[in-house]
């Protein structure tokens, strides 16, 4: 006769262990219990900012911003990355839309124009967790995104989050510095990484430029060279 009642219990206890099942969002009580446990950190962290599902990101002061008198954009070389771009940070000044002024720290974000910015907070996983950066809906409805397509993490990642803002309106838009601009999801996968993270955007502290020129594979598909250099080809 099988044993099912001690089979089912089994069954039972390794559904719940922390270390084996089914992905799974995790909830705010998942959340605070993973960050007692040391497997997400969240630095600052602000109780208010904790959401049903996931944890309100603020925006920084510090963002990048590409230059107007450029005409082609080729991010495979690092010192074309230097030109291209160029470093700003938001200082308090005065604004006057429409008859109402408004004092605060700005990112100015031109016509469907496009600036790298970064998170407050920096976060980091480990085991089996696995962080995702949304867009606010509330952002969204105002014409901006901050992640696209680029918004899941990896198990391992430790630092700021680099938001690549869009402005999709006609007219200039000019966003509040800690601003509430999107949601961290964590989510648990089947089992912990085998590897964790240990790419080019580790220990990030404010944005990060594009490293597409340290990708292993760039050589397989291009041949640069420096201009002065005699072009064997």
């Amino acid at each position: 006769m099988w044993p099912w009642p001690r089979l089912l219990k089994s069954l039972e206890m390794e559904i719940h262990n922390d270390n084996w099942g089914p992905p799974m969002l995790l909830s705010d009580k998942d959340i605070l219990r993973e960050i007692k446990k040391g497997t997400i950190v969240i630095d600052p962290f602000n109780r208010e900012q904790l959401q049903t599902n996931g944890y309100d990101v603020r925006v920084g002061p510090v963002y990048y911003v590409l230059r107007d008198d450029i005409d082609v954009f080729f991010p495979f070389v690092k010192d074309l990355i230097k030109k291209v771009y160029e470093r700003r940070k938001a200082k308090e000044e005065t604004i006057d839309i429409e008859g109402c002024r408004i004092r605060g720290r700005f990112i100015k974000i031109p016509p469907h124009g496009f600036v790298l910015a970064a998170t407050l907070e920096r976060t980091k996983t480990t085991e089996n967790i696995v962080p995702s950066l949304r867009c606010r809906s509330s952002l969204s409805r105002a014409g901006i995104s901050i992640a696209r397509c680029a918004g899941l993490g990896d198990i391992g990642f430790d630092g700021v989050w680099t938001m690549g803002v869009v402005n999709h309106l006609p007219v200039t838009y000019y966003l509040p510095v800690g601003l509430r601009v999107g949601q961290i999801v964590f989510m648990k996968t089947e089992s912990p990484a085998e590897k964790a993270y240990a790419g080019k955007y580790l220990g990030d502290r404010e944005p990060a430029l594009p490293k597409l020129y340290a990708d292993k594979d760039l050589a397989t598909l291009l041949e640069i060279n420096n201009r002065g250099e005699k072009d064997e080809g």
